[in-house]
Order: structure tokens, then C-alpha cells, then sequence
């Protein structure tokens, strides 16, 4: 009987944060398009990696909706500040010089301004990771995105710490010593975090 109460209170919430998320919304049914567009890929990389997989799934639907393909969105105050490099007038943008930036036409430019793939990764981070955009969008998009949050904030991902590994994904940063999340979206952190639960919810009944 008792097994049964938990059964019932883990699906309950599971719905619960379903509906909150997203029903509300008049969305359609983003998990399903998640387990059929990338869910098995991010198990599998995850389980090589040993990353937790939930977190990814959540990005996932945080960042693209779960869409396959995934959109791609231009970032112009990205692209001003890699120009002001380029132009010599901004000595760098995060690593990036005036020298490297020089070797950049203005297209290309604007395509390491614009973020890629099921993660959203900003293009530039194609330089140091030696890919083409394609490849943040292609067949093995999801591993070169989860490789590149390894080494990005991997350590955070590993002892738990999902609210400055969300933060460090969309603002570069962790969380800044006054606990005021610099988020584009105030909720993406609690959004993430009621994502996990719910992908973990899911896992626990799977399992009973």
C-alpha cells in the first residue's frame, strides 16, 4: 500500500510540474519531441562522460525547445564587441585579440555571434574546440555540446551544483557573490532546476 502512496505521489508531481511548465502555455508536449529528437543521444553521452544526464535534457528544452533542427539565434552585441576587436578598438573579448579576430570576414564574423544547435552554443566557442558551426548542429551536435560544457564548468556539473552550471552557461559566469542570478531570463535557473526534478521524477518511477 504504501509503495502504491509513493508511486501516486511521484507521478502527481511529475504532472504537476509538467502542467506548470508548460501545459499553462498552451505548448505542445516539448518532453515527447525531447525523447524523440534527442533524449537516447544525451543518455549516451552522458553515461560515457559521466555528466548527469537530466541536467542536459532540462538545457535542452531551456535552450531550443527541443526542436530538431535546432534554431539558430544572432547575438548583435556579441557581434559589435568581436568587431570592436577585430577593429582594434576593444584590446579582447574574453580570450579573443584583435590578431585573431582580423583573420574573420564580417560573415563569419556575424556566425561566431550567432549560437548553435540543441544547447545554443555561441559560435566562437568553434575556435578553441577546432569545429565548424556545422558541427554544433549536425549528427554529432549533442556530443560536441555536452564535451564542451565538460570542459567548460564540468566540475560543477559533477558535484551537483545545477544553479552555477545553468548560470555559467548563459552568462559565461557563476553565480556573482551577491546571489543575484544574471540571467537573460530571471526564472531560466528555477526553471532549470523544476526541469531536473521533473526528469528525475520520471527516472524514480521508471525504476519502481
Amino acid at each position: 500500500m504504501r509503495r502504491i502512496f509513493i508511486l501516486l505521489s511521484i507521478i502527481g508531481l511529475g504532472y504537476l510540474a509538467y502542467t506548470f511548465l508548460f501545459k499553462n502555455k498552451g505548448t505542445q508536449d516539448i518532453f515527447e519531441r525531447l525523447e524523440q529528437n534527442y533524449s537516447s543521444q544525451v543518455e549516451t553521452v552522458c553515461a560515457e562522460l559521466k555528466l548527469p544526464s537530466e541536467y542536459f535534457k532540462a538545457l535542452i528544452i531551456l535552450e531550443s525547445s527541443a526542436k530538431l533542427p535546432a534554431p539558430t539565434r544572432y547575438e548583435p552585441h556579441v557581434y559589435n564587441r568581436l568587431k570592436s576587436v577585430k577593429e582594434g578598438e576593444t584590446e579582447r573579448y574574453g580570450s579573443f585579440t584583435t590578431p585573431q579576430m582580423s583573420l574573420y570576414d564580417d560573415q563569419t564574423l556575424k556566425k561566431l555571434a550567432t549560437s548553435w544547435g540543441p544547447l545554443q552554443i555561441m559560435g566562437y566557442h568553434c575556435i578553441p574546440l577546432g569545429l565548424d558551426f556545422e558541427q554544433l548542429q549536425g549528427e554529432f551536435a549533442i556530443k560536441h555540446a555536452i564535451e564542451w560544457a565538460d570542459k567548460s564548468y564540468g566540475k560543477y556539473l559533477r558535484r551537483g551544483d545545477f544553479t552555477n552550471a545553468f548560470h555559467i552557461h548563459n552568462t559565461g559566469r557563476p553565480v556573482p557573490a551577491s546571489g543575484q542570478s544574471k540571467t537573460h531570463d530571471p526564472d531560466y535557473i528555477r526553471k532549470g532546476m523544476n526541469l531536473i526534478k521533473h526528469f528525475r521524477t520520471q527516472q524514480n518511477t521508471a525504476n519502481l
